[in-house]
């Protein structure tokens, strides 16, 4: 055996491991080393294939039958041991026989411009490597996200280098057909590659599009839970005063003593009415054993007597909930916000709110009506306002319900407004 067919042996044989684990690490690599174990263990097998198959007839019949001998037997390996999907192990393969071609090209290259078959086929070996190597950095994993995604981008993905597999084979393999001249198979794959750009760049602008707003909801949910913690620690605030004038009571008690003492009826009960004032306007009425509830109630009760509208709670919720609070106040803040700003614009007998919290099955259920005027414009089942600045609030409401895989629906229909969410959750303890 001369030096030429040494290295054409060698480099058949490198090709082989550099599709088999190209086609591996595409589809996404093992998962533990058992796995790893049975890839290196199937390589010997996959060389004891392509031997006898090259011994028994020859090369040419060996490169016909290759898709059964070798790459049905890899996507089978891919499947059954690295547990890999149908789709995700087809495409994977077909894009390891793709870039088969990079090296392959340098060989041809090389023996094109200095002639000599030696050369070229010690270029095809060391573009095998190197090849390898750059595709292992910079392009399996970012193949692997891409077709990965979603089941879209695998078939987006993977339609050149499945095309480009089955092109080859019948035009090139299987036939001289693309040595003929015919112009149309000529034209065939330049088609099909510009096809496919654009195609891409349709569906990459359509998901760049979706993660953009996935990210603007993300930002301003994260605000909102920010802006709850905020009003959360003024509700607080304003139950800790609570608790300071409550212990304060005996000086308000020795003040009026001293007015009556000297027979200041007038001034002690002057005094009283102040006291009283004060005490009910920092003071959360309570609605039911949830703490949180209590003070958001209370603050948006306030906030409907100064705006004259006529707000009923009816409140069931246990002390403990599984949802956080800043979740929750972001919830019923919007919610309330959105009813009390809609009910404004209505006519004095017309401005009411209906707020129902309760628990049934481990779920927690809010429901809030309210009468509105003109119309709501809907998008996508979410009520979305063209003010600047508005329109955000539903939006977490809906995106909050969705972390809990809950349920949130708008509704809009005679003038009246309906908004109910529906979150699973445990409680520690019975209503």
């Amino acid at each position: 055996m001369d030096v030429l067919t040494m290295l054409s042996v060698i480099n058949y044989a490198l090709v082989l491991l550099y599709g088999l684990f190209l086609s591996v690490h595409i589809s996404g690599g093992w998962s533990d080393n058992q796995a790893k174990k049975l890839v290196y263990l199937l390589c010997p097998l996959f060389f004891l294939l392509q031997g006898l198959c090259w011994l028994l007839w020859g090369i040419d019949v060996t490169r016909r039958i290759y898709p059964l001998v070798i790459h049905l037997p890899l996507v089978l390996t891919l499947m059954l041991v690295l547990k890999k999907k149908f789709g995700v192990a087809l495409v994977s393969v077909c894009t390891a026989y793709l870039c088969c071609q990079l090296p392959r090209w340098v060989k041809l290259l090389i023996i094109g411009i200095g002639g000599s078959a030696l050369t070229g086929e010690i270029g095809y070996m060391l573009a095998i490597f190197l090849a390898f190597w750059l595709l292992w950095r910079y392009f399996v994993r970012i193949a692997h996200d891409a077709m990965t995604y979603s089941r879209q981008n695998l078939v987006l993905f993977g339609s050149l280098p499945c095309v480009y597999y089955v092109f080859d084979y019948a035009t090139v393999i299987y036939s001289n057909a693309l040595y003929m001249g015919i112009p149309a198979l000529t034209e065939f794959f330049p088609t099909a590659i510009i096809l496919f750009y654009v195609l891409f760049l349709v569906a990459y602008h359509a998901q760049t599009q979706r993660r953009m707003q996935a990210e603007l909801q993300s930002s301003v949910l994260e605000r909102e839970l920010k802006q709850s913690g905020t009003e959360l620690e003024a509700l607080r605030h304003m139950e800790t005063q609570t608790a300071i004038y409550q212990h304060d009571m005996r000086h308000h008690l020795t003040a009026i003593s001293g007015f009556l003492s000297v027979g200041d009826t007038q001034q002690a009960q002057q005094y009283i009415q102040k006291v009283q004032s004060d005490v009910e306007t920092i003071t959360p009425k309570r609605f039911c054993e949830n703490e949180l509830i209590n003070l958001l109630c209370s603050s948006f009760l306030t906030k409907a007597e100064r705006n004259q509208v006529r707000l009923s709670v009816n409140a069931k919720i246990p002390k403990s909930i599984t949802i956080s609070d800043t979740e929750l106040c972001s919830l019923l803040s919007n919610a309330l916000e959105n009813a009390l700003h809609a009910a404004q614009q209505m006519e004095e007998q017309e401005r009411w709110v209906e707020l129902y919290c309760g628990m049934k099955r481990n779920n927690l259920l809010i429901e809030v009506k309210n009468p509105y005027g003109g119309v709501v414009e809907m998008q996508d089942g979410v009520p979305v306002s063209r003010q600047a600045g508005h329109g955000y609030g539903c939006r977490s409401i809906l995106a909050i319900a969705q972390q809990h895989h809950g349920h949130c629906s708008f509704e809009a229909r005679g003038g009246l407004f309906t908004l109910q969410v529906i979150l699973p959750m445990r409680t520690d303890m019975k209503i």
